[in-house]
């Protein structure tokens, strides 16, 4: 697969200088050659990323011999978009989370604040360095993200965020040059005194072994292992930190496991934070007499805390329908019924099987 990615990169390059040439029947003939090692690789990658990228280059490949062959091909082809930087795989977004918005989860809010918060604001009293690789690990919708806000607001850091669907979608060789010019450009902050955070979030599509991988996919876990080599020198004492999350731990590539200093676990809320986050999310709505949240909190095992928000969402959109059906004018209040309507038609996302594969990966691996 990899031979024949490098083979299809050529062939492309050949289809556009004899485009731009004007050879437009040697230009189409090359488009075709392309197009078909293309539908072979689609059917060959297991990455539902790299079959969308070889989709979207057919695509664009089969408009162009459009182009040619009705004589609409005036202007050079507009084919080499993927020799330029993404506009989306990296944002500097930091939303305005703090320690406070994010429920419980204190050992995670401890790590963090001991691997990056302290060195921040006290790097004199770490003469042996401070850790600058952490992975955050556990069930969907558990509350990683929002640590990693939480954390970027406490210290006034730029926030790189990576996606790494947009970072895939670079082909023929981009991929590992837009990982590069992510991680050159936080250098370049952090040699100038800022604190740089660079998030990476569900690093599994970067950092799982593939059986069958394509020559791109290899080359963007090699490139990642060096940056993260660079980052993790224990002489770097910059302020600059890789935080990764990954709802899939079990799927990493034990070199990458290796190299994150802290593994830290975020697991599901138990009765009492399921309580504890009802409450933090119901404290601007107009609860009835009869709500009570322990009865509700004890019912929603296995719900995540972004499933418990959907719930309040859902309970309140049914009171907001009463209101607006009978013509009232009144800011709606939320009975129990509603939340048992909305507990009712929303299942929870995290199986027992499932909680119980994180905790012994936890065991295993977990480093706080």
């Amino acid at each position: 697969m990899s031979e024949l990615e490098r083979l299809a990169a050529s062939k492309a390059r050949e289809a556009v200088l004899l485009d731009r040439s004007g050879s437009k029947s040697e230009a189409i003939k090359r488009y075709r050659e392309v197009i078909g090692m293309l539908r072979k690789l689609m059917e060959l990658t297991e990455s539902p990323i790299n079959r969308e990228v070889y989709r979207e280059r057919i695509e664009a490949y089969e408009k162009r011999i459009r182009e040619l062959q009705e004589g609409r091909a005036e202007q050079e082809p507009n084919l080499d978009q993927d020799h330029q930087r993404p506009k989306n795989a990296v944002r500097d977004f930091r939303p305005p989370v703090k320690w406070d918005d994010v429920v419980d989860l204190e050992e995670a809010k401890r790590a963090l604040k001991e691997s990056i918060v302290y060195p921040v604001k006290r790097p004199d009293l770490f003469p042996l360095g401070w850790h600058n690789g952490i992975l955050l690990f556990g069930p969907p919708g558990c509350g990683k993200t929002l640590l990693v806000a939480a954390t970027a607001n406490e210290v006034d850091a730029k926030l790189f965020v990576v996606d790494s669907a947009s970072l895939m979608s670079k082909w023929l060789g981009e991929s590992e040059k837009n990982l590069q010019r992510v991680f050159s450009s936080a250098r370049s902050e952090a040699m100038q005194g800022r604190t740089v955070l660079v998030f990476i979030d569900e690093v599994d599509w970067i950092t799982s072994y593939r059986a069958v991988e394509v020559g791109g996919e290899a080359r963007v876990r090699a490139q990642l292992l060096s940056e993260m080599d660079g980052i993790l020198s224990k002489f770097d004492r910059s302020l600059l930190f890789l935080i990764a999350a990954t709802n899939k731990p079990w799927s990493l590539d034990e070199p990458f496991i290796r190299r994150f200093q802290k593994r830290i676990y975020v697991p599901p809320p138990n009765e009492q934070v399921r309580l504890m986050t009802l409450q933090h999310y119901t404290r601007r709505l107009r609860l009835a007499s009869n709500v009570d949240l322990e009865s509700l909190a004890c019912q929603l095992e296995g719900y995540s805390p972004a499933d418990i928000f959907s719930i309040c969402l859902d309970s309140q959109a049914t009171a907001l329908r009463r209101v607006f059906e009978e013509g009232k004018d009144e800011v709606p209040e939320i009975n129990q019924e509603d939340f048992l309507e909305a507990i009712k038609k929303r299942r929870p996302s995290i199986s027992k099987e499932t909680l119980k594969r994180y905790e012994e990966w936890n065991k295993t691996f977990g480093a706080v």
